[in-house]
């Protein structure tokens, strides 16, 4: 092969080479028919019937061309007002394509070749491929298993260097389902005041909580980017509503126009739509939802204890609990027995070391499937 055939081949760049799809995926895709599913983070309630209304009102009788960039003014300020301690203006708030492309902005606008960014461990595995196309190492932080992950000052502290240029905190977490204290924040603004390491709070989750409602990292911290988004309080996934929000001017422009080349904008029909979030038939909306999974949640935890003597951490947000299946075996073996009798779980390394020995369960699962679901389990590890 002559040297001009060799340079036409396709070669990645350095940034996207050893990314694979995370094993959360792998799993689900993996899945067998009639599998009943403990693995994807989807709410299974239906989007409340008020917003599709809306949806298909303004599908039907609206123009629905480009927004402005960072979105339909009208509801970056309902967002901003979410924060009234941070006294956000309309252009601290940018509206994207859900949480996610938010997430990953927040990183390509702060992360250079080289820095240093503190992940928890354990936490969703995007955050480490993020880092990582931002061409930024990514440091971990442990939640200690044994504290049934917890955050841990300590921990935290002893991860920062002179090449920490971000941090991450996930409140209520996803994948443990733990939720951040108050004295949690004002330890990390305290350990970070006056670095400039920038706060990435993912807050996806602050809508779904089971007991006092979490605090935003923002109010402790103003060198923070908040991560946020409609897909999990509100069950709308697929319709791509986040934002990311903070206080320094200079960041969030350049979030704005990284949103503009990557997206144009956030569908025109979702944005309208979701002005009705902030409603009172909303918030009835989000406490329905928080009472559901609050349920799932102590049923799913009381039912691996009686039906297989397995501890499930107690989750205090989101839906999800890890299982605890070191007396069984190797996590990825345990998921793959699962996998086999129609059972999906994720193994817990696919969101660190620190879960190794541990499955992520969600209950997003009516009572009866998650019953039919852990006496599948029963009966594959038996």
């Amino acid at each position: 092969m002559s040297a001009v055939s060799e340079k036409m081949g396709f070669e990645l760049p350095q940034r996207m080479r050893g990314l694979q799809p995370t094993l959360i995926r792998q799993f689900f895709e993996r899945a067998l028919p009639e599998s009943i599913n403990f693995g994807l983070g989807e709410p299974d309630l239906p989007t409340p019937e008020f917003l599709r209304n809306e949806a298909a009102r303004v599908t039907l009788e609206e123009q629905n061309g480009y927004t402005s960039h960072p979105g339909i003014p009208a509801l970056r300020d309902k967002i901003a007002k979410q924060y009234p301690h941070l006294e956000l203006p309309r252009t601290g708030v940018v509206v994207t394509c859900g949480s996610q492309e938010a997430m990953t902005a927040a990183f390509l606008c702060t992360v250079d070749v080289g820095d240093e960014v503190l992940l928890p461990d354990p936490s969703f595995p995007a955050y480490d491929a993020c880092v990582r196309i931002s061409q930024g190492e990514p440091i971990y932080y442990r939640m200690p298993a044994e504290k049934d992950f917890a955050f841990d000052i300590d921990e935290f502290r002893a991860r920062i260097t002179p090449k920490t240029k971000a941090a991450v905190v996930i409140s209520p977490s996803n994948p443990t389902g733990k939720i951040l204290t108050e004295q949690n924040f004002r330890d990390i603004a305290e350990t970070l005041e006056g670095t400039g390491i920038w706060l990435i709070s993912d807050e996806i989750y602050s809508d779904l909580y089971f007991n006092e409602r979490p605090h935003s990292a923002s109010e402790f911290y103003d060198h923070t980017i908040i991560v946020s988004g409609l897909s999990k309080s509100l069950s709308m996934t697929g319709w791509r509503l986040g934002w990311a929000a903070c206080k320094d001017a200079d960041l969030i422009n350049a979030i704005q126009v990284l949103h503009g080349f990557l997206t144009v904008c956030t569908s025109t029909i979702t944005q309208k739509a979701s002005l009705i979030a902030w409603t009172d038939e909303a918030e009835a909306a989000k406490e329905h939802a928080r009472s559901v999974y609050r349920e799932r949640g102590r049923f799913l935890v009381d039912l691996f204890e009686r039906e297989m003597g397995l501890h499930a951490t107690s989750p205090e947000g989101a839906f999800y609990t890890m299982l605890d299946v070191r007396s069984i075996g190797d996590d990825l073996d345990v998921a793959e027995k699962c996998l086999q009798n129609r059972v999906v779980t994720v193994p817990g390394v696919a969101f660190g070391n620190e879960a190794k020995g541990f499955l992520r369960i969600s209950f997003c699962n009516t009572e009866e499937r998650m019953a039919e679901g852990v006496a599948r389990m029963k009966h594959a590890l038996k």
